[in-house]
């Protein structure tokens, strides 16, 4: 693994890759959304006990956890399968080491969609403030952490897939299970141990947070999971790597 590499593959993917505007339009698409309904919030204010605080970054924290992971599918399923599939693999590894040119997809996809979420975290915070109420400094950097984490866990799940895979139509088939697997362990599914294997659980353990407007945050449950999610990526990465190392190309 070299750093120096890791930011050629990421930067030569942002700046020249086929997939960028790709990844643009719909890390964008879901940046827009979470704006428009941020935007058209206050016709739900009576869905809240204080209708005067409308927690913007609970509503939109909340879009990101629900549709997020679909999202990241659309973009991070043929990561790898599309080089696989056109052939290019083969010229890729022999100029840059396969850890390398792994972590650098993963950069890649991880830098946009968590400039993106940055985004919406200020624009949270600004219609906060319009509205009459502070600018929480804290539950923004929260939020983005949280939500760049979050949609992180699940680009290293669909890089492990895409790594597998021959091609883009069965890369993006195993991904689409892979989702619904991930939302039935995280509903349970009779075994309660399988949810905290899933990237949702510590995501939404922090959700009441995010819709807290009085201002106190539980910074115990707070550190737990954003540890637990930054290890679930570092783990599923460790695994990315190893899988592409042993991957006969």
């Amino acid at each position: 693994m070299n750093i120096s590499k890791i930011r050629i593959v990421a930067q030569d993917e942002i700046l020249r890759g086929v997939k960028s505007r790709h990844v643009w339009f719909f890390s964008s698409a879901l940046a827009f959304i979470c704006i428009l309904a941020m935007h058209y919030s206050t016709s739900l204010a009576f869905l809240f006990s204080d209708q005067g605080k409308i927690p913007f970054t609970y509503i939109s924290f909340m879009i990101i956890l629900i549709i997020g992971p679909f999202f990241i599918l659309v973009t991070a399923f043929d990561s790898i399968s599309n080089e696989v599939e056109n052939g290019t693999i083969r010229y890729i590894i022999s100029k840059i080491d396969r850890a390398s040119f792994v972590l650098g997809k993963f950069c890649f996809l991880f830098l946009i969609f968590a400039l993106l979420t940055l985004v919406v975290a200020i624009v949270g915070q600004v219609d906060n403030f319009i509205s009459g109420n502070a600018f929480d400094l804290e539950k923004m950097i929260l939020f983005w952490l949280f939500s760049s984490l979050y949609l992180g866990c699940f680009i290293s799940l669909f890089s492990f897939v895409s790594i597998l895979s021959g091609n883009n139509k069965i890369a993006f088939t195993m991904s689409a299970v892979l989702l619904g697997i991930t939302i039935y362990f995280f509903m349970q599914g009779g075994i309660e141990y399988l949810k905290y294997l899933t990237p949702p659980y510590y995501a939404f353990a922090v959700s009441e947070t995010m819709r807290n407007t009085s201002g106190e945050s539980d910074y115990f449950n707070i550190i737990k999971n954003l540890f637990s999610m930054l290890v679930f990526i570092i783990a599923t990465l460790s695994i990315d790597v190893l899988a592409f190392k042993r991957r006969d190309l």
